[in-house]
């Protein structure tokens, strides 16, 4: 449901769209970037993610722990790229 709402947003315009931290199971998180019709990459999508998620573990003094990434850049078959991430923030 959360990606299908984010969807539709990040298709409504051109700038990055930024999901926020949205929990995702016990003590990890997940951060989506998303970008449609334009020239940024999965990669600087990927780092906007990672910035969010260590500002948001920076809070509590804290460093991010990558679960899960992925990263996909615009094709034929769509003009969006996304970077998602799932983390959780653990003692430095």
């Amino acid at each position: 449901m959360k990606k299908l709402i984010f969807l539709a947003v990040a298709l409504s315009g051109c700038a990055a769209v930024h999901s926020g931290v949205i929990p995702d199971g016990k003590d990890s998180y997940t951060v989506i970037v998303s970008q449609g019709h334009s020239s940024a990459s999965a990669g600087d999508l990927k780092a906007l993610a990672y910035k969010e998620a260590g500002a948001f573990c920076k809070k509590d003094h804290k460093a991010i722990e990558t679960i899960s990434e992925k990263v996909v850049q615009e094709g034929l078959l769509s003009d969006t790229a996304e970077a998602d991430l799932k983390f959780r923030c653990i003692e430095p």
